[in-house]
């Protein structure tokens, strides 16, 4: 007989279950290099971690899939992505990846111009991240906070701040490297502080422009001596614009031709896209018109092929002016036509993203709304189960637990209790006389006091009850003879000295106990018996004293 179908996905999976350790190095190797590949071996990764029930490897695999969805613009997708391995990390506890998640939503969010989310997810993931201990993964999500900051006027100061703290945190974790990616950004960070103040304080961006060089020629330094390429030609990059800001042209075109030599030696298609905006610019500044359009036009070609449509803007801007300069009225008109369009479709693009987020948002608050209501439904009916099964088993009276349930604890330590017991009775003396002389409703007081008074005076693993009218049963755990009868005294002595003043005058309420030992095996109808009895023998003799069954 053929086994089921999902027994066999299971065993066919069971079976060749990946190393996880060597799928998670090969994904954050291709989140970087090949999104679609890395989203795909992840979604792969994903289904066998669900069928194997391996919630920890697809918390890390979900965290991977989302960062690429996220290269890949799958904004909603991503979200989705990160919320889930945010909820596993923390249903396993797991700051770590928590931190984690919540950065690349924070990624998302910034990414879709909503920057007020992007800087609270980040915070929250930072904090995460060092409550975790996590010195790297911290250091990681300083240097994207401060990439968001650095796109932000006010938060200048700020972007500056957490970028230095992330390279503070690589070096303290040995990890020189990725300090040096985190200088380099520093040093754009002031780069585009100095662009800002050229406008509207000259003498104080050539300052802020010497302090980038400074920072930015460090960062080159380091790249270089890292072995960091594709570093080494942002920081270069970083140099050609504070050279830029600061007005000298020919430093700037220095360090352009060396970064171009760079990148004849180690091709990197992003990074020369961007060496074809800067280097463009920097051709307009220096009154070369017409090579900066072919720099610009073949730096439109690479947009296309790169698909990096985020790039074009900038390059037409410049690419108009050339045009300008040239006097070319037309082609600059087509370019800033061009620009008009982009930014429309753009904007549109930004609008519908932001519509499918907050769909997306709507979306789960509406799940959790749901989940809290059935939350708050299942609390509900849990106390209402709760407080049948305590009247079930409780005097109203009283409080304390009622024959039913004495009868049923008793069954069980007769037949299997691990220690010895006693089993008492107790009798309020003269309870007739309260009823009748000062009513039924102030005898009902008297035993709710005393119903107090014993679970007052008792053990926690004594079990007190009321056995019906003015008797009481007290069960004791882990006594024999002496020591039932000493707690028994107790009870008795504690309630001789309550005070009745404001129920019955001067009176006061006794009580009479009858005391009857045994284990495991003893019959419970039979101790009952023999406590009874020795209470009968407590109130022959008196009343207000406790008496041991023979």
């Amino acid at each position: 007989m053929m086994p089921p179908v999902e027994d066999q996905v299971r065993d066919d999976a069971a079976a060749t279950a990946p190393d996880w350790a060597v799928l998670l190095e090969d994904l954050e190797l291709l989140v970087d290099s090949d999104a679609a590949s890395c989203a795909r071996r992840a979604d792969e990764g994903i289904a066998l971690a669900q069928v194997r029930g391996d919630r920890d490897a697809e918390m890390r695999l979900t965290y991977y899939a989302a960062v690429a969805r996220h290269l890949l613009g799958d904004d909603r997708r991503s979200l989705e992505l990160a919320q889930h391995a945010e909820e596993l990390a923390d249903h396993r506890g797991d700051l770590v990846w928590q931190s984690r998640s919540l950065a690349c939503r924070g990624l998302v969010h910034h990414d879709l111009g909503d920057v007020e989310d992007a800087v609270d997810l980040l915070t929250r993931a930072v904090d995460l991240g060092r409550e975790a201990g996590d010195i790297t993964g911290t250091a990681e999500i300083l240097n994207s906070l401060g990439t968001v900051y650095t796109g932000m006027v006010q938060f200048a100061p700020q972007a500056a701040q957490v970028l230095t703290e992330a390279r503070r945190l690589w070096l303290q974790a040995g990890d020189p490297d990725r300090a040096s990616i985190a200088l380099t950004n520093l040093a754009k960070t002031y780069v585009v502080t100095s662009g800002r103040l050229a406008e509207t304080n000259p003498r104080g961006a050539l300052t802020a422009a010497r302090h980038a060089l400074g920072i930015a020629h460090q960062a080159v330094d380091e790249a270089d001596a890292a072995g960091l390429s594709r570093t080494a030609v942002d920081a270069r990059l970083a140099v050609v614009g504070a050279h830029m800001v600061a007005g000298d042209l020919p430093a700037a075109g220095k360090v352009l031709q060396a970064t171009r030599a760079m990148l004849v030696r180690f091709p990197a298609p992003r990074q020369l896209l961007a060496l074809h905006r800067v280097r463009g610019r920097w051709l307009v500044r220096c009154g070369e018109p017409l090579e900066a359009v072919e720099v610009l036009t073949e730096g439109l070609r690479l947009c296309d092929e790169l698909d990096r449509p985020g790039e074009r803007p900038e390059l037409l801007r410049t690419l108009v002016t050339a045009h300008e300069d040239l006097d070319q009225t037309v082609e600059a008109l087509e370019r800033l036509h061009e620009l008009y369009e982009l930014t429309i479709r753009r904007n549109q693009a930004v609008a519908e993203r932001r519509a499918e987020l907050l769909s997306s948002r709507l979306e789960v608050e509406r799940a959790e709304r749901v989940a809290e209501a059935e939350r708050k439904r299942a609390a509900a009916l849990e106390q209402h189960n709760a407080r049948l099964a305590h009247e079930a088993s409780h005097d109203a009276l009283t409080g304390l637990a009622n024959r039913r349930s004495l009868d049923q604890t008793l069954a069980r330590w007769t037949e299997a209790h691990p220690r010895d017991f006693a089993v008492a009775l107790l009798d309020i003396d003269h309870f007739k006389h309260v009823n009748d002389t000062y009513s039924h409703q102030v005898g009902d007081e008297v035993l709710a006091r005393i119903g107090a008074e014993l679970r007052g005076t008792l053990r926690t693993g004594d079990v007190p009850a009321r056995y019906g009218g003015e008797e009481f049963a007290l069960l004791l755990d882990g006594v024999q003879a002496l020591g039932a009868m000493e707690t028994c005294e107790r009870v008795r002595q504690a309630i001789a000295a309550l005070e009745w003043g404001d129920l019955i005058g001067g009176e006061h309420v006794t009580v009479s106990l009858g005391v009857a030992t045994g284990g495991a095996g003893t019959d419970a109808g039979e101790l009952l018996s023999r406590a009874d009895a020795a209470l009968y023998q407590a109130k022959r003799a008196g009343r207000n004293q406790v008496r041991l069954a023979e």
